[in-house]
């Protein structure tokens, strides 16, 4: 993916006005999993108008590892669910969500594949 293109989503995430908990936590699991995914790291995008390198950046996760990070949230969401917390489980779900969305930015086959397993 271009660095570029990279950039500006992560930008876009990081400094949005945050109007609600929802949002603030839906951010907080799009960005680090895309920060996560492509090994950005902080002083990277440290203020809105830094200037992002123009080259091709790869994915330093291989997609097993993003499995597993979405069987954690599949494995707390379960949890949850078992504790019969109603709040809590739609936090998760948000969550679980949020981190889908944010793999289908960078990997489609990915996406559709944990969008297959929630959803059907």
């Amino acid at each position: 993916m271009n660095n570029v293109i990279l950039m500006k989503k992560v930008k876009e995430l990081m400094f949005q006005t945050l109007h609600s908990r929802e949002q603030s936590l839906r951010v907080m699991v799009q960005s680090a999993t895309i920060c996560k995914a492509f090994g950005v790291k902080n002083d990277e995008y440290e203020t809105e108008k830094s200037v992002a390198a123009d080259y091709e950046r790869n994915v330093v996760m291989s997609d097993n590892e993003i499995r597993n990070d979405f069987n954690k949230y599949m494995g707390f969401l379960k949890w949850v669910i078992e504790q019969n917390d109603l709040d809590k489980q739609r936090e998760y779900k948000n969550r679980l969500h949020d981190f889908v969305e944010a793999v289908g930015f960078f990997n489609k086959e990915l996406y559709e594949e944990f969008y297959q397993t929630i959803y059907n």
